[in-house]
């Protein structure tokens, strides 16, 4: 029998979901608004496609810790009950092209205005991403703390930003019965 992980992976599909409809709204979405895995997502590695030029964005499961008692503190002690909530961290990111005139030029003024207008615009999605995460479950208003937006430094000539939300989710139920509702 396949046990599919019943805490982070609905939430961060949720949150995925909201993301790619926000995403679609800029003036050139990315190509590309996918899940991706590890501790940072690889530019240059992620597919054989160039997911730079074309557009990537992403929600990448990036921690839960048991978060109980004060949210989203991390329990330091068992609880009497055992853990009942935790602390999901995912993280919202794009990468997009920076300006690459040629070998002999550098990038202008305004090719550097268009592509931070861009990342931005990409930014401000994320925010929209996460109200729109709340509102379709109104109870995670207080469940759902986004964190600082931050610039992904040029590599290999893509450039981006990161986001990260921290959400309480249930714990896992262990009878038959299935997950708690979150």
């Amino acid at each position: 029998m396949v046990v599919h992980d019943p805490s982070v992976m609905p939430l961060a599909r949720d949150l995925l979901a909201c993301f790619a409809q926000e995403l679609d709204k800029v003036e050139n979405p990315p190509a590309y608004v996918q899940f991706r895995a590890g501790t940072v997502v690889d530019h240059l590695l992620s597919t054989t496609q160039d997911e730079c030029c074309e557009g990537l964005g992403w929600v990448r499961p990036a921690g839960f810790l048991p978060s109980s008692s004060v949210f989203p503190q991390q329990d330091e002690a068992p609880l009497p009950k055992g853990t009942n909530a935790w602390a999901i961290t995912l993280e919202l990111g794009v990468i997009r092209c920076m300006p690459t005139p040629d070998e002999t030029e550098i990038p202008t003024g305004e090719q550097w205005d268009a592509v931070t207008q861009v990342i931005m615009d990409d930014a401000a999605a994320m925010r929209r991403a996460i109200c729109c995460f709340i509102a379709a479950v109104p109870s995670r208003v207080r469940r759902t703390l986004p964190r600082e937006w931050q610039p992904i430094s040029i590599q290999g000539g893509c450039v981006g930003g990161v986001m990260s939300v921290v959400i309480q989710g249930p714990a896992c139920d262990c009878n038959e019965a299935g997950p708690e509702s979150s």
